[in-house]
């Protein structure tokens, strides 16, 4: 596996990478458009809009014009229903406090960098209690392009001042690997929303592939 020497630091996509949450989003979002007379298409959703912020998810499926506050009414609408479904679901995903612990020990910066809106943010971070682990955390609300466009991960670096090629990104969907690779970051990708295969076929594949936090530790990823 690829490593790189210290200093580095390690950026977290949000949902589906520090806790599973992706399902919930997808049936929140499916229910919305439903009651709104259109049909979602879930490997659309998981291929080419999650990890999007939400107003562009609302775009790519609803293509009659929109207002901005229409949009935002939507997108409301859709957050209310997510948040009430996963309150009390809310977990990390195996292994995060371990690996998380480890990281901080080790004096490794972190970021969260995610196309989640403020409320998105506070609701995960706070719900997992881990807040503190972080060093910056860029949402939808900090960036003008999100993911696939590297901006989200580039600016995460430049808050932990730390250059590109020495940052790690662990995620779990394709929009936030192709903003990975086009920030010109090494990426770890996690099964939660994709099989392993799939990541495997891609043209720019992760480093490494897992399932959950419970097989990583962040001195993998140091050279030796």
């Amino acid at each position: 596996m690829p490593q790189i020497k210290k200093p580095l630091a390690f950026i977290f996509d949000m949902d589906g990478t520090l806790t599973d949450s992706m399902k919930v989003h997808a049936g929140a979002w499916l229910d919305l458009f439903a009651d709104n007379g259109v049909k979602m298409n879930l490997r659309d959703y998981y291929t080419k809009t999650a990890g999007m912020p939400a107003r562009e998810t609302v775009r790519f499926f609803i293509k009659e014009p929109l207002t901005n506050d229409e949009v935002g009414s939507l997108v409301a609408q859709k957050d209310f229903l997510y948040r009430v479904r996963y309150r009390k679901k809310i977990k990390p995903l195996g292994g995060l406090m371990d690996f998380l612990r480890a990281a901080r020990k080790l004096k490794i910066p972190m970021a969260v960098a995610t196309g989640g809106s403020p409320k998105d943010i506070a609701f995960i971070l706070g719900g997992l209690k881990i807040k503190s682990y972080f060093d910056a955390v860029i949402g939808a609300a900090d960036v003008t392009k999100g993911k696939p466009h590297p901006e989200p991960f580039l600016k995460a670096a430049a808050k932990l001042n730390m250059q590109p090629r020495h940052c790690i990104v662990f995620e779990d969907a394709m929009p936030g690997l192709e903003a990975a690779s086009r920030a010109g970051m090494q990426a770890v990708a996690l099964t939660t929303s994709h099989r392993a295969a799939e990541f495997r076929a891609l043209k720019n594949q992760p480093i490494r592939i897992a399932k959950d936090f419970s097989s990583l530790h962040p001195k993998d990823f140091f050279e030796r």
